[in-house]
């Protein structure tokens, strides 16, 4: 029987997992690695792509020709002013984005090589290769996915994953929002019916910044209200010690560092990029540990006079976590503001779950501890996996065949009817659900929903249909 998995179609990374007696990441790559790099590049003399870890660690040879935080352009306008902010940022993302051909405002494209991609083909990429690593280790085909989605994500959005998942040859079994699959991760999908539970999601990833208030009993869940900033995440943290990096060995050096690294011929520049973004994100996670990082990069730099100009600047702990102090208290401001929109008083609250790998960073747990207390914190050993663990927990729920509870022959999920002994499913499946332990999740608006009026001397009302967070259908 073909097998179902659940991935986390990440901003910065991408993980897939498989249940069946436990729960486990699949290993992606050449290196067999828990985190595929939701990195895409094309490759020149061949003109195929080249996804994961290995091109990212080869910045040099594929720039501008790779692409990295696609998922930020999934269903986005070129007039977003944070899409403008992307396309200009070349050291971050040194691909082209545009409007896409013959397209509006509403449109966005991503180019390499002098070819158009929209975001959902760069994201298929993605997912084909998560899917045929999975198929290789578990030695057997791959057909269907439950996909997580930012819990912020408009149909457009939706809309745009489902089309990256189709073109990857993957059946999309559900979206799930990501904090939504957090819970079930950390074992929330196993309450006993009469036991509930209220929790607030808080996931730091590397690109986005999710929130979820999340009532669970008995197995299911539903989401009573959501929030968080789709342009807050560990790439701008990264940013902060990029900017910070450079200005010291400017000061030292007595030069401007973006005008010599601007000067550099193109080959050499992106080399310099790659390996300067290397240092930067391991100088951030050794902070995790250490007191202090060193970010070194030598031989590519040099005056106008030919006087090599090295950076070698150390950060310490203590200068880190001033710099993200704001960020951080960004996120807690969300979530003071969340509880207030949903009327979720903080000690009605049981616990605070952790996710995404910017929550792996001392200050971040620290500041959520002084605020909230240390018993409201929740977290895991590899935060980072969580979402995709979770979303493995329900395809493996969901799965994409039953068994018929009279014949015992396997069935695709939805059949009104047994095929091979024509008995009715309508009263059986509901039984089969409850004793399989399915888990359930229900959902609610994520907008407030209007319809605009005009009257002839064009003035315009609107009126409040649906409020935000209400259960669906409504």
């Amino acid at each position: 029987m073909a097998k179902t998995i659940g991935i986390d179609l990440g901003t910065t990374n991408s993980v897939v997992a498989f249940k069946d007696a436990t729960v486990r990441v699949v290993s992606t790559g050449p290196n067999n690695e828990d985190l595929c790099r939701s990195c895409i590049a094309l490759d020149r003399n061949s003109g195929s792509f080249v996804v994961g870890n290995s091109p990212y660690k080869q910045w040099k040879r594929y720039a501008p020709n790779i692409v990295v935080s696609a998922k930020r352009l999934m269903g986005a306008s070129i007039s977003d002013p944070q899409v403008q902010k992307m396309k200009s940022d070349k050291d971050m993302y040194p691909y082209g984005i545009s409007k896409k051909s013959g397209g509006t405002e509403d449109t966005v494209a991503i180019i390499m090589n002098g070819q158009e991609f929209s975001p959902e083909q760069i994201s298929s990429q993605i997912l084909r290769q998560l899917k045929e690593d999975a198929s290789i280790k578990l030695a057997d085909e791959v057909t269907h996915a439950v996909i997580t989605v930012p819990a912020y994500f408009n149909e457009k959005q939706k809309m745009a994953t489902r089309k990256a998942a189709e073109l990857a040859g993957l059946k999309v079994q559900r979206l799930l929002a990501e904090p939504t699959a957090a819970p079930i991760s950390y074992g929330a999908d196993k309450m006993s019916a009469d036991d509930d539970k209220i929790f607030l999601v808080y996931d730091f990833g590397g690109g986005t910044f999710d929130l979820s208030v999340l009532v669970a009993s008995g197995g299911n869940f539903i989401e009573s209200g959501t929030g968080g900033d789709r342009w807050l995440g560990g790439d701008d943290i990264d940013r902060l010690v990029s900017e910070y990096v450079l200005s010291e060995a400017g000061k030292t050096n007595n030069v401007d560092m973006h005008m010599l690294i601007e000067s550099l011929s193109e080959k050499k520049k992106y080399a310099f990029q790659g390996e300067f973004k290397t240092e930067v994100e391991s100088a951030k996670k050794t902070l995790s540990q250490s007191d202090s990082a060193t970010i070194s990069v030598f031989d590519y730099l040099e005056t106008e006079d030919g006087d090599p100009i090295d950076i070698e600047v150390t950060l310490t702990r203590e200068k880190f976590e001033s710099m993200i102090r704001p960020l951080v208290q960004r996120t807690i401001d969300l979530i003071d503001e969340l509880l207030e929109k949903t009327a979720y008083p903080i000690d009605s609250i049981d616990n605070i779950l952790l996710v995404g790998g910017s929550s792996c960073i001392p200050l971040v747990r620290n500041m959520l501890i002084e605020k909230y207390g240390k018993d409201k914190i929740l977290s895991s050993e590899k935060p980072m996996l969580a979402i995709a663990e979770g979303a493995a927990i329900l395809s493996h729920s969901m799965g994409t065949e039953f068994e018929c509870p009279h014949c015992g022959e396997s069935i695709p999920v939805g059949s009104d009817e047994c095929p091979y002994c024509h008995k009715s499913m309508e009263s059986s499946m509901g039984q089969a659900a409850e004793e399989s332990g399915k888990t359930g999740v229900v959902f609610t608006t994520k907008h407030k929903y209007f319809i605009e009026t005009h009257d002839d001397a064009d003035n315009v009302q609107y009126s409040m249909i649906i409020d935000e967070n209400q259960v669906l259908p409504n």
